[in-house]
């Protein structure tokens, strides 16, 4: 259930593109691409289960309104706003675009509408996940992958080529920023809440024996995803001949999978990434839809659940390249937050001073974040800070929250040495 729900949109359009601009540094590349895209999600998903599972346990260390604020954020992004209307639109461009005389709006949203009404019906059912997704849709999606990874390895279209713009010099770092887009570490924090939630109406509440199967579950999910995104880099890699010009990774799936099967592959692709994008879309609905339900009482699960679901349908038809280009900076933003708090969640139990520490690098990585998405604003007023923050190692890469993250964890260490949290939250009372 894991794989499949991480398994959506942006694991199968952007390891083809990355594969294909990386050329033959395609392994640097990917071994960047891995430890954003497989990496911190593993990561994410024992953090969640070492608290027990909830966005607010692993943030507990934060005043209440910005713990509200940043999970709002994340769970909307994640799920209405971003992602999941990004799994529509990818399942639509693989499956029905290749089957249609020319593109038009309808189709497109009558697609999205029967996608949302299946996501729709099965996130009304959040304690059977396991057996509809887990034990339904995955052996089949499983299947398939498997048919779709190993053929380009066995019968390849071409070969590397020369690596193209950064992936020539900064491969692994380029890389690395590149796994930001599957947005995979913020679905972690999201779906640990899910496993946790399947695991407990199967029994299992003891706190030790939910990190023990969450953990293994975060294995075996992540396992699965290096493996599909390493077969989907050697796709792209030799697609240069198939797909000379792309405008995003799925149309590199559909052209490579088309000159290799003919119209039965074409259906094999669509089946392929309608079951990716749909467990996926199920994860971060229910998982959105929990999260919201826990604040208020006002609301019900089920009424949640059909916003959510509608308000995906409306972005979705907003087309795929316009929704990736539209939450760029937002994920820039997003993401150092989201891999700080996973970090500190991981060494929490060593901190001097928690409640210190999270406030205090949290709070520096958000700013330096919203700085660096502040890069291509034309603002006479910013160029100073863009300046003086330049000198910073790692601003030309989107890196430059890095130091001071790190600087802050160190610093706050020493300084909680001196005084325990107990001491500090008396202060703070």
């Amino acid at each position: 259930m894991a794989f499949a729900m991480f398994l959506g949109a942006g694991n199968l359009i952007f390891p083809p593109m990355v594969g294909q601009l990386a050329g033959n540094h395609i392994w640097l590349a990917a071994a960047g691409f891995l430890m954003t895209g497989v990496g911190l999600p593993l990561l994410g998903v024992v953090v969640i289960s070492k608290v027990g599972g909830g966005f607010n346990e692993i943030t507990r260390e934060l005043p209440r309104l910005l713990v509200v604020l940043i999970g709002s954020c994340i769970f909307l992004i994640i799920g209405p706003l971003y992602a999941v209307p990004r799994t529509s639109m990818v399942a639509y461009e693989v499956s029905v675009i290749p089957f249609i005389e020319k593109e038009s709006y309808l189709p497109r949203l009558l697609f999205s509408t029967g996608f949302f009404a299946v996501s729709w019906y099965l996130s009304m059912r959040p304690g059977k996940l396991l057996e509809t997704v887990g034990k339904i849709i995955t052996p089949a999606l499983i299947v398939l992958l498997i048919i779709m990874g190993i053929t380009p390895i066995l019968a390849p279209l071409g070969s590397p080529g020369e690596a193209m713009g950064l992936y020539d010099k900064t491969p692994v770092l380029t890389g690395f920023l590149e796994g930001y887009m599957t947005m995979d570490a913020l679905a972690a924090l999201m779906f640990g809440v899910v496993i946790v939630t399947n695991l407990k109406s199967h029994g299992i509440t003891d706190k030790d024996r939910l990190f023990h199967y969450c953990t293994i579950t975060g294995i075996i999910a992540a396992t699965g995803l290096a493996l599909v995104y390493l077969s989907l880099f050697y796709l792209g890699a030799t697609s240069r001949e198939v797909a000379p010009e792309p405008s995003n990774g799925g149309q590199i799936l559909a052209l490579y999978v088309d000159a290799l099967f003919g119209s039965p592959g074409i259906i094999l692709l669509a089946a392929v990434v309608t079951l990716a994008c749909l467990t996926t879309a199920i994860g971060c609905i229910t998982a959105a839809s929990e999260y919201f339900d826990a604040l208020t009482d006002r609301i019900s699960y089920s009424t949640i659940v059909a916003l959510i679901s509608i308000t995906c349908l409306l972005f979705a038809n907003l087309g795929l390249n316009q929704i990736i280009t539209l939450f760029i900076p937002v994920l820039m933003i997003l993401y150092p937050t989201c891999i700080m708090l996973i970090l500190l969640g991981l060494i929490r139990d060593i901190l001097p001073n928690p409640t210190l520490t999270y406030r205090s690098t949290l709070l520096l990585t958000l700013i330096m974040s919203i700085i660096d998405a502040l890069k291509s604003v034309d603002a006479p007023a910013l160029e100073f800070f863009q300046e003086l923050f330049s000198l910073l190692p790692g601003y030309e890469s989107h890196l430059s929250w890095l130091l001071p993250a790190g600087a802050s964890i160190l610093i706050t260490g020493i300084i909680g040495l001196a005084f325990r949290s107990d001491r500090f939250q008396e202060d703070q009372a």
